[in-house]
């Protein structure tokens, strides 16, 4: 699993987790089941979804397309960020990956 960005040093890294502030409890839960499988380390780090979310604030985006979901936590980054009348359109080929993930989209 990706617990941080590439080439933070461990104080920068503790810094941004810092200021990032908590996740909500269905990323965390979504983030510890990621880590038991063996491609964990594709999954996004926490102030880089911090980063997105920011983002989609900043653009007043109300439509998203993400290509390539793996276990899902990137889209429900994306998801918990948007508007209301907000949509996120994800796609991925992997049954098995995403079948990870919908039961904590579904909880969101």
């Amino acid at each position: 699993m990706s617990t941080k960005s590439l080439a933070l040093t461990d104080q920068v890294q503790s810094y941004l987790v810092c200021m990032c502030g908590p996740i909500p409890d269905v990323l965390a839960d979504l983030r510890a089941e990621t880590l038991k499988l063996p491609m964990a380390m594709m999954q996004i780090s926490i102030e880089q979804g911090k980063l997105m979310q920011l983002l989609i604030q900043l653009m007043g985006a109300k439509k998203t397309l993400e290509i390539g979901v793996f276990t899902g936590y990137s889209s429900l980054v994306v998801a918990l960020a948007l508007p209301d009348d907000g949509r996120i359109v994800a796609c991925d080929v992997s049954e098995e990956w995403t079948s990870i993930g919908r039961p904590y989209w579904k909880k969101s």
